[in-house]
């Protein structure tokens, strides 16, 4: 593991900028003071954009129903004026996300991201329930899908339970088994072992839940962390702020791979990682899991991890240190990193002076440092000022297309009949296509070579189902798992397909 290593910085404010009328506000927030209890605060933990990275759910379910409904109005951003050096590179708009330990919102910022190849971002929403309101997540579709998503009754409960078959070497890994819909019903597709690539994450096979049933996402490559984008730090608005309809916000604080994936945490049952001074959290359904131990706890499948450990595999060192820097960190409180990023400029001045290890400390650093910062892993380009306002302009069709996608959705919750009336087929809907969020259209790099992703490891193989659910079960949006029990583990399949390119896999 690379280790945090320190830094040191003059910045003493942060700049944001306020549109009033054809002039620009700028407004600097000093982290050397006290920090405005009702101003925005950056900070070094909590949720990374989902778009970045997510974990697999074995068995997915709705989000959770919160009490209050997100703030009327979306923060309008601009990205910053720097982005990773890329071919595919595009700008991703935050959203809302809830924070049950403050119980408000939380705004997490917009990303700079390398698009995996063959894929589209399907950005989440909130919407109205009984008791609340209901995060529906996003989640990247295949480009070849076209918009048109298949809409399945809830999958059963999954039958993975780990590898039963020898590890063909250090560099491999395993990939979980899923369900998958045959003519008209589930059947158990078994896990298999994956050769890991030096530049490339393999997520596997996964579902997402929507108010109108659940959408097969095929498992596909995505790049490595370090290589992916730019994730910057969630901001919290405190309760008497209210964010005018002028008010412009770009994100100049970065998050620091190192440092997160020095302190990075799952919750069961819900597809986002966090990262950040987790240690003290207690046990519970809504825990929060150390990322090396969620795949041992059966919650489900850590792409990152997975991948990351079998690159390393003929370094066992690499897990070892991870988890004893974990465990240093739960028994020594001053380890932690702070919450905050002003917090944290503090905490590292402290250990800098006191001759302390910095490693795991800093998160978060000024974007404006990442052409130097000791940590650097990708170089950086400039964005004209021109490139950022379009992209900031072409954000409200991403958003009307999120919320066309929310009425598509919520109509088809309202007439579950439809899944009845199709013999227990697939729903299909359209959901408009958007750009991701806008690209800065800088010429393709010479630096940098384009690469076409590794083979589907399922690509060699061809269909054949081990295990079938129940043709006859009750299905329905949103409806509960059907509880399946095997009369003996499934066997790893040696003629296993690559699904096709949609949504939805189909027999040969």
């Amino acid at each position: 593991m690379n280790p945090v290593r320190s830094w040191s910085s003059g910045l003493k404010s942060l700049i944001m900028a306020v549109w009033v009328g054809p002039a620009i506000l700028a407004v600097w927030v000093d982290y050397s003071a006290a920090q405005d209890p009702n101003g925005p605060e950056v900070l070094a933990r909590g949720p990374i954009h989902e778009a970045f990275a997510a974990p697999v759910a074995f068995n997915p379910t709705p989000g959770i129903v919160v009490p209050k409904s997100p703030p009327s109005s979306q923060v309008e951003e601009q990205p910053p004026d720097q982005r990773p050096e890329g071919n595919h590179v595009d700008w991703i708009p935050g959203y809302w996300a809830w924070d049950d330990e403050r119980n408000d919102f939380l705004w997490i910022s917009g990303i700079w991201r390398d698009i995996p190849p063959g894929r589209q971002w399907v950005p989440g929403y909130w919407g109205p329930v009984e008791g609340g309101f209901r995060w529906t997540s996003g989640f990247w579709s295949p480009t070849a899908s076209n918009g048109a998503l298949n809409y399945l009754p809830a999958p059963p409960q999954s039958l993975e339970a780990g590898p039963n078959t020898p590890q063909p070497g250090p560099e491999w890994f395993w990939s979980p088994g899923s369900w998958v819909w045959y003519e008209n019903r589930f059947v158990w597709r078994p896990g298999y072992w994956v050769q890991s690539q030096p530049e490339w994450i393999w997520v596997p096979p996964s579902y997402a839940a929507t108010p109108s049933g659940y959408v097969y996402v095929d498992g596909f490559w995505d790049y490595p962390v370090a290589r992916r984008g730019l994730p910057y730090a969630p901001v919290y608005f405190g309760p008497a702020y209210v964010v005018q309809p002028a008010y412009v916000y770009t994100p100049t604080i970065a998050l620091s791979i190192g440092g997160i994936t020095a302190n990075l945490f799952l919750r069961p049952n819900c597809g986002t990682y966090f990262f950040g001074n987790y240690y003290a959290a207690g046990p519970g359904p809504r825990a929060y899991v150390p990322w090396f131990a969620y795949q041992q706890q059966r919650y489900g499948y850590d792409p990152l991890y997975a991948s990351m450990a079998a690159q390393h595999g003929r370094n066992p060192e690499w897990s070892r240190q991870i988890r004893t820097e974990y465990i240093y960190r739960v028994e020594h409180v001053e380890a932690r990193p702070a919450p905050t990023f002003a917090a944290q400029r503090v905490q590292l001045e402290r250990a800098r002076a006191e001759g302390r290890d910095l490693r795991g400390m800093e998160l978060a650093h000024p974007v404006n440092q990442s052409f130097t910062h000791p940590e650097k892993v990708h170089a950086m380009v400039a964005v004209p000022n021109h490139q950022r306002a379009e992209i900031a302009q072409r954000q409200a069709a991403v958003r009307d297309v999120t919320q066309q996608r929310a009425r598509v959705e919520a109509t088809a919750a309202r007439n579950p009949e439809n899944f009845r009336a199709a013999g227990h087929q697939p729903q299909q809907l359209q959901i408009p296509r958007a750009t991701n969020g806008g690209r800065a259209q800088e010429p393709i790099s010479q630096n940098r070579e384009l690469r076409s992703p590794p083979a589907h490891p399922e690509g060699h193989q061809s269909f054949r189902p081990t295990m079938a659910a129940p043709a006859h079960r009750e299905p329905g949006p949103g409806g509960s798992h059907a509880e399946t029990r095997p009369t003996e583990r499934p066997k790893p399949a040696h003629n296993e397909p690559r699904p096709k390119s949609g949504e939805h896999p189909k027999p040969r």
